[in-house]
Order: structure tokens, then C-alpha cells, then sequence
């Protein structure tokens, strides 16, 4: 292989690849993130499947203390924020390797063909029960000082065995909780769900367009957009972004990422104290001209993988207490064992955190992940009126026997056109359906289902 005119990086990420090109390893050169809004590029990333091992800085040379120092302190940087195993820093001659499972040892010299085998051959790290009990002495801790308020959570986490809970990956590097398939009731969910607050009210209600209304109505179905055409554009990285001090852009994710995104519906609804309520009538149903649809909810049929909670909203000055504490802890497992804490749930839960701009909205939030078992009347892709963004969603049956919410009320808008005629022509829809729903055996139920108008009279 020829090195003409070929930059050093580039000669050591072909070297690199020749010598791991037989394992289940890969190279990849010129890595970015962007990280508080500043783009970052390693040199050389390895990954072992989608996780990063080692990370590669290339320098023309490996003298001086203060060069070599900085040079250092730079690839440790790098490490602790990808999450890398090792750090490589090298100029094709020579090769300093740090291993983060073992940071009393420093940089140390090594050759070439012993990188490859570290590489290959990456010993498990062993984590002893020990260090597990000291991290759920830390969980328990760092919610004293972030969440002084949050009994359900202190509570909670009262429980003495909360090492016994948690695990070490050799594969990602990470510390988890332990998991299991008790749907809601794991650890895990039970664990946010605290943390967020447990769910508990009786109805809810949702404002929208007349236009929905009559789509849900005459094809008696319920549609759920993905979690990427929301209006909160951010949302998707909200949390990411928070914890990680990082915004990765969608460009630069996996595509198994892309494809769990679009497979996370999301139906935006409020309390229902917010019932008939004027600004959101204007802010979310075409100006008062749409209705406001109340639903009652069936906690029984909420499961792992359908969610309803209340969205945690930020502070005034952007501090979000709730990940303030993820973030705490996530630090300090890193401070004690150089390794990052991973919430494996947090893909669901993360859908449950915005920031303070939308918190007039007091959302509650019913997220369907969209898996083989999900019954769908129908799916497809839209682009978004407000945002121009393409995105799929979904139609489930409306008022399924096992769906979480019910339709219950339907409430004209202040400006509902015509809402004399509409009123009478939507009981009259409501009692057609009902037949059709009988005559055809439909998977879906309008009994009980009401229309009034809003009680706001004067709103021009």
C-alpha cells in the first residue's frame, strides 16, 4: 500500500483498517459531534459495533512535556465524552495507549501489533458488588439534593439492595439497571415514573382542528404523529442535549436510531382543569373555530411500551431540576469509576422533558412506541403543515377496547362555525357510526359520547 501524499491520519486509519479488517471491528476517520454548539472531530474513532472503543489522536510528534501533556489531557477529554475504552495517541512510530479502566497507570509505551491485539482481545472489566452498592447509595444521595421535595422518590429508592439493580456492559462500556420484562412495573419505569411524577388523573383533554374531529369521527379512527414533526422541533435532542452537553446532529446518528424515532407516536394532550379553557383555545385550535375533545382515562391498559404522564417543563432560567439529578449522578459514576451510567429507558422517558417555553401548555403526554403487537388501523407519512418536516404517522381504532383513553365530550369551539348545525350534525354522525360500529362488528365504541358547546360566549 502506497503512503504517497497521503497525510499522516490518513496513513494510520489505513493501517489501522488493514489490521482489523478480518474482525467485527471498524475504523472511521474524521469523527464529528457537535457539543454546546461547537462541532468536535476525533481523528480516528474504532467502534466495536455502534459503540466507540478506543480513540485515535494522530501527532506529527510525541515530544516536549507541555506538547505531550496537552496532548493527553485532550485525548482523555475525548474518551471520557464518547465513552471510549482506550486512548490511542500515536505518530505512526510510536504509540501511547490509556486505558480508562485502570487510569493509575497513565499513558503508557506500546507497540503497534499489541494495540491491534488489546483491540482484538479487550479484557472484561470486572466491577465488584462493592462499587454497584456505592453507586446506589449515590442514587439515593444526589436525589436528597436535587429532588429535596420528591417523596415518591425517596421512597423508592429506600430500598437497600439498589447495587443488586445495576449492571456493567463490556460491550458499551456503561453501567445500567438491571433489566426485565415486567413491562411497567421494572425497576427502570417504576424508577422515572417517580421521577416524574406517577400519573393519576381520571380524564383529560386534547384541543384540535373540526377537520380532525370529522376525520376521527366518519373513519372512527385515532391518529398519532411521530415524535419528529412535533412543534417543539429541539424535542427530539431536548434531553440529549441537556445531559450530555451535546446536540448530535439526526445526519450523524445510526440508522437504527433514525428508525426507533419513527416508530414513537405522540398524541398532545392537557389536564383537565385546562378544559374550555381560552388561550388554549387560541393557541391549538385554529383560534377557538376547533373543539376540544375530552378522553377518560384507562390506566389498565397503559403498558411498556404506551405511555401516559405529565411533561416535565423546565425553570424560568432553563434548569431542568429532574435532569439536574440524572446529570449529577451520571457525573459522579463517572468521577468514581471513569465509566458513564446509562438510563436504558430514558429513550422512552426522554419524550416526557421540554423546555420552559412550552410549559403554558401543561402537556400530558400519551407516547406509543409502534412494534409488531400494536394493532393499526392504518399508517403513512405527511408533511407537517406548521413545519415542512416529513414524518409518518399513525391510525388506531378509535375507542379501542384496549386504548388508554376514551372519547367522551366533544366541545364546539367559541368560533366553531356554524357550531348550531355542527352540533346537531355531529350527534347525528355519532348515532350513524353506532349502527355501523354494530352493523359491521367495528373494533371501536361511541357509547356515552357527548357534544355541547364551549361555555365562552364572547370571544370575537
Amino acid at each position: 500500500m502506497s503512503n504517497f501524499g497521503k497525510t499522516l491520519k490518513k496513513v494510520v486509519a489505513e493501517t489501522l483498517a488493514e489490521a482489523l479488517a478480518k474482525s467485527n471491528l471498524t475504523v472511521r476517520e474524521d469523527d464529528y459531534w457537535v457539543k454546546t454548539g461547537q462541532s468536535l472531530s476525533y481523528d480516528i474513532v474504532v467502534y466495536r459495533g455502534v459503540y466507540p472503543l478506543a480513540i485515535v489522536e494522530v501527532r506529527e510528534q510525541l515530544q516536549g512535556k507541555e506538547f505531550l501533556l496537552e496532548a493527553q489531557n485532550s485525548l482523555k477529554e475525548a474518551i471520557s465524552f464518547t465513552n471510549a475504552r482506550y486512548g490511542i495517541l500515536t505518530n505512526a512510530e510510536s504509540h501511547l495507549l490509556y486505558d480508562k479502566s485502570h487510569p493509575e497507570a497513565g499513558f503508557q509505551n506500546t507497540t503497534f501489533d499489541e494495540v491491534i491485539d488489546l483491540l482484538l482481545y479487550a479484557p472484561e472489566i470486572d466491577i465488584t458488588d462493592q462499587v454497584k452498592g456505592r453507586l446506589g447509595s449515590i442514587l439515593r444521595e444526589q436525589a436528597q439534593k436535587y429532588l429535596p421535595d420528591n417523596k415518591e422518590l425517596h421512597l423508592f429508592l429506600r430500598n437497600s439492595s439498589l447495587g443488586n439493580k445495576i449492571q456493567f456492559s463490556n460491550t458499551s462500556n456503561t453501567f445500567s439497571f438491571l433489566g426485565d420484562n415486567r413491562g411497567m412495573q421494572s425497576f427502570e419505569n417504576q424508577f422515572f415514573s417517580k421521577l416524574i411524577g406517577e400519573f393519576t388523573e381520571k380524564s383529560i383533554c386534547r384541543y384540535t382542528s373540526l377537520n380532525t374531529l370529522y376525520y376521527m369521527l366518519n373513519n372512527l379512527t385515532f391518529r398519532m404523529n411521530g415524535i419528529a414533526g412535533m412543534n417543539d422541533k429541539s424535542e427530539v435532542n431536548y434531553v440529549d442535549t441537556y445531559l450530555n452537553g451535546v446536540e448530535k446532529p439526526l445526519y450523524k446518528e445510526h440508522y437504527n436510531t433514525i428508525i426507533a424515532m419513527n416508530k414513537r407516536y405522540i398524541s398532545s394532550c392537557t389536564s383537565i382543569n385546562r378544559k374550555d379553557d381560552l388561550t388554549l383555545w387560541r393557541l391549538y385550535s385554529e383560534d377557538g373555530k376547533g373543539v376540544c375533545l375530552v378522553f377518560n382515562v384507562r390506566s389498565r391498559n397503559l403498558k411498556k411500551k404506551m405511555l401516559l404522564n405529565r411533561v416535565k417543563y423546565a425553570e424560568k432560567n432553563g434548569r431542568n431540576p429532574e435532569l439536574e439529578y440524572l446529570k449529577a449522578f451520571k457525573e459522579e459514576v463517572e468521577r468514581l469509576t471513569g465509566f458513564n451510567f446509562e438510563f436504558r429507558k430514558l429513550g422512552y422517558w426522554k419524550h416526557f422533558f421540554k423546555p420552559y417555553d412550552y410549559s403554558i401548555e401543561e402537556e400530558i403526554r400519551l407516547l406509543v412506541i409502534d412494534d409488531d403487537s400494536l394493532s393499526k388501523v392504518g399508517s403513512d407519512w405527511v408533511i407537517t403543515k406548521d413545519h415542512g418536516i416529513i414524518n409518518p404517522y399513525i391510525d388506531l381504532a378509535l375507542n379501542d377496547g384496549s386504548f388508554p383513553i376514551k372519547l367522551s365530550e366533544i366541545i364546539l369551539g367559541p368560533k366553531c362555525p356554524e357550531k348550531e348545525v355542527n352540533l346537531v350534525q355531529i350527534e347525528e354522525l355519532i348515532r350513524r357510526k353506532k349502527r355501523e360500529i354494530k352493523d359491521h362488528d367495528r373494533d371501536s365504541s361511541l357509547t356515552g359520547l357527548r357534544v355541547r358547546m364551549s361555555d365562552i360566549e364572547h370571544y370575537r
